[in-house]
């Protein structure tokens, strides 16, 4: 029996005007009611996901930055971080690439160089809750520790910065998150290991849990659960990868899947 379900945001839970869907709250208690916890997994920051879920966020589970922060409601359990020499290379090499952003991502906010970009900045606010513009990242870097470096191209990431950022795999895990994004974060953090994680803390165990995802930086996430689903209007090398595909984000696909599940 399923007793833990973790769902990505944007192109799963979330639909392509950014909404989530009128049944998810009330989804959400009647899981809990029943002894069920979800968790929001997502790229965005916590503060992000916090002010998105603000009527469930007691009774929800976050798994944040692709697995990098992990909260059980308001109460953090855990939080990466990498050594300051890692970020170097890939911000100064974002800085020669033209119309390419970073995000540095830290337990304290969010910090961006570039403020004269709309493209960027409307992208940046829209997944960063507490966001800072700051005249130089590596000096941020020197007081405040920071687990994730969140690089924006728009629409070409996958062919124009990802291989860029590539050359940097010797340090970081670099995670395709979507059309405009790229990831560099922990290797060893990723959704799929928040997931096991919390399973653990809410004492229960990796069959039980189930995950929904629709880009390559779910992998891990529908690779650890019991029962994977990607969206229909997920990545081909992620559908290969899931036990069953859900309707699309746009069809309320998680929704109507776990009714489907617990015949509710």
């Amino acid at each position: 029996m399923i007793r833990l379900i973790a769902a990505d945001l944007d192109g799963t839970l979330l639909d392509s005007r950014k909404r989530l869907s009128p049944g998810l709250f009330p989804l959400i208690r009647a899981l809990r009611a029943r002894g069920v916890r979800f968790a929001a997994a997502s790229g965005r920051q916590y503060d992000n996901l916090l002010a998105l879920f603000e009527p469930v966020a007691d009774d929800l589970l976050f798994i944040a930055e692709n697995g990098a922060v992990v909260c059980d409601g308001r109460r953090r359990l855990f939080s990466d971080a990498l050594p300051k020499a890692y970020f170097r290379g890939p911000i100064e090499r974002v800085r020669g690439l033209p119309g390419v952003n970073c995000v540095l991502c830290t337990a304290q906010s969010a910090y961006i160089e570039c403020a004269n970009d709309p493209v960027f900045l409307e992208n940046a606010r829209m997944y960063y809750e507490k966001l800072t513009i700051a005249d130089d990242l590596l000096t941020v870097l020197e007081t405040v520790p920071a687990f994730k470096l969140a690089v924006f191209e728009q629409g070409r990431a996958e062919t124009g910065c990802y291989p860029a950022m590539r050359a940097f795999s010797d340090h970081f895990a670099v995670v395709l998150s979507g059309a405009d994004w790229v990831d560099l974060m922990n290797p060893a953090t990723n959704k799929g290991a928040a997931l096991l994680r919390l399973a653990q803390e809410t004492g229960v165990s990796p069959d039980e849990t189930m995950a929904f995802g629709d880009y390559l930086n779910d992998t891990e996430l529908l690779e650890a659960a019991g029962l994977s689903y990607c969206m229909e209007n997920g990545h081909p090398e992620l559908k290969k990868l899931a036990d069953r595909i859900a309707p699309s984000n746009d069809d309320d696909g998680v929704v109507r899947a776990i009714k489907a599940y617990f015949n509710l």
